[in-house]
């Protein structure tokens, strides 16, 4: 199976036991660690999971640390943005009227042959996304 790239808004729902969707997040988090299935993540997701947690959870240290906690699993790999993932991102991006940092997820995505796992509208909408529920209906075992 390919690689899964996972919007940072999944984690962060996740990780934020009142997000109406956490459960659903964490169901499908649990479920891509039971196939063992690889994550890949643009490097600044980091930095975007990490922001939004703090936001969110009003406590810095908390946000950093559930962030590192998260994607400090052996299946998850950051990629680091180089000049050429850049371009790819910018026509991803601009091809499909998205936003910088969703370009970014969606250009790692199509450069690995794999899908974007999230819960943004515009990702589903624009770059054929699924949700954290579409993706464990399609892979549900029977």
């Amino acid at each position: 199976m390919n690689t899964l790239v996972v919007d940072a808004s999944v984690w962060v729902s996740a990780a934020d036991s009142t997000d109406p969707m956490s459960g659903m997040s964490r169901a499908f988090l649990s479920g891509v660690v039971a196939r063992e299935l690889p994550i890949a993540l643009p490097e600044f997701a980091q930095l975007e999971i990490a922001c939004a947690l703090a936001r969110r959870l009003r406590d810095a240290e908390q946000g950093r640390g559930l962030t590192e906690r998260m994607l400090g699993s052996p299946l998850v790999t950051t990629h680091s943005l180089s000049r050429a993932k850049l371009r790819e991102a910018v026509q991803v991006g601009t091809s499909r009227f998205l936003r910088a940092g969703d370009a970014l997820y969606v250009a790692l995505a199509e450069g690995l042959g794999g899908g974007v796992v999230t819960w943004d509208e515009r990702l589903i909408n624009r770059a054929r996304a699924l949700t954290p529920r579409d993706w464990l209906e399609r892979h549900s075992p029977g």
